[in-house]
């Protein structure tokens, strides 16, 4: 089972007098992960290295990592590693070095950024992945409540509510329950209490 973790988590390291903290960051898309991995290199401009690594997607079908300048595979692919191992997704994993004036060696460098992103996922909690898609469900206020209360039935995570003449729901919903949904809500459309959309249609 593929897992992703619940918020983010650090931890520090020292090897020969280097310091490598690692810190793990749950995300669900890339631009979400671009802003954490500017903001981070930002606040931790000082540092010798700030290497990283990011797992996406529910078949952890989206994978990269980057050396920033230590040795090749030194470094990126280790931390990778330590993710796929684990068998992680939406999570950016980012280990911070600051040198400490004794160089580790190809090998060394490996273990240490294994060990420091390891040590870090170890304190983190972890949950199961779930791929969730997104749907939109426009209704009137006098069948809103009763609605929202079918709903709960579907694991569904409202994002947001828009209310203009009728209410227009944002909803996530578990990929697991899509098809139920899908059939529930057909159902009420029929009857004109609602319309929805939903990803797989045109």
């Amino acid at each position: 089972m593929i897992h992703t973790i619940q918020k983010p988590v650090s931890a520090t390291i020292k090897i020969l007098r280097s310091e490598f903290i690692a810190f793990l960051y749950p995300v669900s898309s890339f631009e979400g992960l671009q802003d954490i991995l500017r903001q981070h290199q930002t606040d931790y401009a000082n540092a010798t290295h700030n290497c990283y690594a990011y797992v996406l997607g529910y078949k952890q079908e989206i994978e990269y990592y980057s050396d920033a300048g230590e040795p090749g595979g030194t470094a990126g692919k280790p931390i990778l590693n330590s993710l796929l191992r684990n068998s992680l997704s939406g999570v950016l994993a980012i280990v911070t070095r600051y040198y400490g004036g004794i160089k580790l060696g190809v090998k060394g460098l490996i273990d240490a950024y294994t060990e420091a992103t390891q040590a870090a996922i170890d304190q983190a909690e972890l949950v199961p992945y779930i791929l969730y898609r997104d749907v939109t469900i426009s209704t009137d206020y006098g069948f809103l409540e009763s609605l929202r209360h079918q709903l709960r039935d579907y694991q569904i995570i409202e994002t947001e509510a828009i209310y203009t003449d009728k209410v227009s729901l944002s909803l996530r919903v578990p990929e697991q329950r899509y098809s139920d949904l899908r059939d529930f809500l057909v159902g009420f459309k029929a009857t004109g209490r609602l319309d929805f959309t939903m990803e797989d249609q045109s």
